[in-house]
């Protein structure tokens, strides 16, 4: 195991120390959420390889001097297989109804080929952003592939989808390496506050069932990691989330700070959500992202990308409408789209002497807007290409025969429940994976 290789312990000593001399906005090792940061480094060792430590290295040096042009690849990548979801959560932008793109699932050519191009610079892939991944009822083919290719896999779910002992099984085989489910209370009338439309029988059950399919077939995979978001509502239950993850067999609890959605800062939306027994849950300022810039740089420019399950291509999980994508990994390579136009006037922006030629999302994000540069620079006089959307409706671009607009109309498409919403919803996953 790599953990015994005497190579990987001095790696790790050198990442921390040349992360407390060349940080940038606090270093790669604190934009890790707490809790999860020995946990990727070891993942990410389990995939090693040459190509991706010196990608990483070339990275990370190109990040110190803002380079606009960068010599390498992203790192960390983000790969969505499906922006559906059946919860509406008040702080996520998908159940508040707030992204402007069309929903579907990812076609597994494009999966396919978007894992080809990443496989020898990924340290570690996550197959979520705005959805829920076991809504793709081939999330395991996918999985599998990343996995074959060696890339690192992690999802992350409300584990609401009741799961068979097969899909459970089919999971476990697919090589995941880690699981995060997302469960914020220990009794249903403290879950379903934040968590809407959730059922915690039905995760507690999916929980037992995957622990029970991990002892039978030997696998110490996938790694499960309970994230309990502490709230107001739920600070309570700490204590019972710990008796009660030790009896589920998870293997790890993670206790995390409220994030809310980009570009927010309503106090008294805070004051609704914020921890007040617990102050070790709250930050100095509830409305800090990891990445915020502090006179430098937004790192995630450099380290990461998004690919959307339509193909559209981000530098982050933020710039969520369809009119913020940086390029479309239908039609252009991973490698195109890295230096494109897009991509040097995003990074240029955080130079004072550069000048911006077109609209690109990252003007109106608060990351860019808190910087040095856009103070000295000032309003910029662009505006945004108009894009027509066909929302939950008419055939998505990569050419997936998703079918989410007829008979579930507008947004109701991401919150089915119960009942015959949900039988509707199943209905139009399986017309869009045929």
């Amino acid at each position: 195991m790599v953990r015994y290789n005497p190579f990987f312990w001095f790696l790790k000593f050198a990442i921390y120390v040349g992360e407390r001399w060349l940080q940038v906005n606090g270093g790669v090792i604190n934009a890790v959420a707490d809790g999860r940061r020995d946990q990727r480094f070891w993942l990410a060792t389990r995939y090693f390889g040459w190509r991706k430590l010196w990608n990483f290295v070339w990275v990370e040096l190109q990040l110190r001097f803002a380079r606009r042009v960068v010599w390498g690849s992203a790192y960390e990548w983000e790969v969505d297989t499906t922006n559906i979801c059946q919860l509406k959560c008040p702080l996520c932008h998908t159940g508040k109804g707030s992204i402007h793109r069309d929903q579907g699932v990812m076609d597994y050519d494009l999966f396919t080929k978007v894992v080809d191009q990443i496989k020898h610079s990924c340290m570690w892939m996550t197959l979520y952003s705005w959805g829920e991944p076991f809504l793709n009822w081939r999330i395991h083919e996918y999985i599998e592939y990343a996995h074959k290719q060696r890339v690192a896999t992690i999802i992350s779910s409300n584990l609401n989808k009741p799961l068979t002992p097969e899909l459970a099984e089919q999971v476990i085989r697919s090589g995941l390496d880690v699981m995060i489910v997302s469960l914020d209370g220990v009794t249903q009338e403290v879950y379903e506050v934040y968590r809407v439309g959730g059922h915690l029988d039905r995760v507690l059950a999916n929980l037992r069932l995957l622990d029970q399919k991990k002892r039978e077939l030997g696998s110490k995979t996938p790694h499960i990691e309970w994230q309990f978001i502490v709230m107001r509502q739920n600070e309570h239950q700490l204590e019972e989330a710990k008796a009660l993850a030790s009896e589920l067999g998870v293997d790890s609890l993670v206790f995390k700070k409220v994030d809310f959605p980009h570009g927010e800062n309503d106090a008294e939306e805070a004051e609704r959500w914020l921890p007040r027994q617990h102050p070790e849950y709250l930050r100095d300022d509830p409305f800090y992202k990891p990445y915020q810039e502090d006179g430098t740089v937004c790192w995630r420019l450099w380290r990461s990308a998004v690919v959307n399950w339509d193909g559209g291509f981000a530098p982050c999980c933020y710039l969520t409408d369809k009119s913020e994508d940086f390029g479309d990994a239908n039609e252009s390579t991973l490698k195109e789209i890295w230096n494109n136009e897009n991509y040097i006037t995003a990074r240029g922006l955080f130079n004072k002497k550069f000048t911006p030629q077109k609209w690109i999302g990252c003007l109106e994000c608060s990351v860019y807007q808190g910087s040095r540069a856009a103070r000295s620079r000032g309003p910029v006089d662009l505006k945004p290409d108009p894009v027509l959307l066909q929302l939950n409706g008419g055939k998505p671009a990569n050419g997936n025969r998703s079918k989410m607009g007829q008979g579930i109309p507008g947004p109701e498409a991401a919150i089915a429940t119960d009942g015959e919403e949900e039988a509707k919803l199943e209905e139009a996953q399986t017309e869009a994976l045929d």
